[in-house]
């Protein structure tokens, strides 16, 4: 018999945890699709959960604080970042019902190197940033492909004089135009905003099938591999959309994903999240 799904991230690691993090202003959208057109986007040994008769996408975005590495203490570096990721909801042959990152934009370069070389997980570098008043909650993030791609090598480059400029497509497939970023170059960018508004606790089955995950579905090293997620059971809020707009599903081959409202708009206050390994899907 499985866990509640309440209570199924709060079940102990299997072995000791590699990050601890407290999120807060964690907003999670979600829309319905059809498990077909989500199948070939997931990790191999995975496929799309259905949850009340669908497949799920989702944007969620939230706020690192206090990240620590045990056994060391809290790091200044890794301490405090914005998230914004584009998700689909998946589940394995052996019922661990997971979430699968097509993208994690964030302006934190050491925590891109370090999920890229032990996690497996498509950390991005983006600007992106959040900001609460009240029950209000935003996020946003604007990331450059180049940038992302090679993080650490656009670093580097930052104080080198720049050569040619090298010719850039008049757009995206969004059809967005490209935009200046300074000393005259011209690159395409991906972005995404979400503003919402929280209001009363919810208590609904779906609402915790959506934001409660037992651990994230990765692919490293040409294997997909499965990392344990544990946090508290939640206290889930309704939430009213104040804005919703970009173009960051179209980067990671999921257009469109925001051209719609959500079916289901979530905020969770805070929480603390420790992640450990799980072990090798296929």
């Amino acid at each position: 018999m499985t866990e509640p799904a309440r209570a199924r991230a709060a079940v102990p690691l299997l072995h000791r945890p590699v990050t601890v993090h407290a999120w807060e202003d964690i907003v999670f959208a979600h829309w319905r699709h059809d498990p077909e057109s989500l199948a070939r986007l997931v990790p191999r040994g995975t496929r799309p959960d259905v949850v009340d008769g669908s497949a799920w996408a989702g944007l969620s975005a939230y706020v690192f604080r206090e990240t620590r590495v045990p056994p060391f203490p809290p790091s200044g570096r890794l301490g405090t970042m914005t998230e914004v990721t584009i998700e689909i909801l998946t589940i394995d042959d052996r019922g661990r019902r997971g979430v699968a990152y097509r993208t994690v934009d964030t302006a934190n370069v050491p925590a891109i190197v370090a999920a890229h070389a032990l996690l497996g997980v498509p950390y991005t570098f983006a600007h992106a940033r959040a900001r609460r008043r009240g029950d209000t909650i935003a996020h946003h993030s604007v990331r450059h492909p180049a940038r992302g791609l090679h993080p650490i090598r656009w670093l580097r480059g930052r104080g080198t004089r720049p050569g040619p400029t090298p010719p850039v497509p008049d757009g995206r497939a969004s059809g967005r135009p490209a935009v200046p970023v300074g000393r005259g170059t011209v690159q395409p960018r991906h972005d995404a905003t979400v503003r919402v508004v929280a209001g009363p606790v919810v208590d609904s089955p779906l609402a915790t099938e959506l934001t409660t995950r037992e651990g994230i579905h990765a692919r490293h090293l040409a294997q997909t591999v499965f990392w344990q997620r544990q946090h508290p059971p939640l206290e889930i809020r309704s939430a009213r959309l104040e804005r919703l707009e970009g173009d960051l599903p179209d980067a990671v081959g999921m257009p469109g994903l925001l051209d719609r409202e959500p079916d289901s708009l979530l905020v969770v206050d805070r929480t603390t999240v420790r992640y450990g390994w799980g072990d090798v899907v296929r």
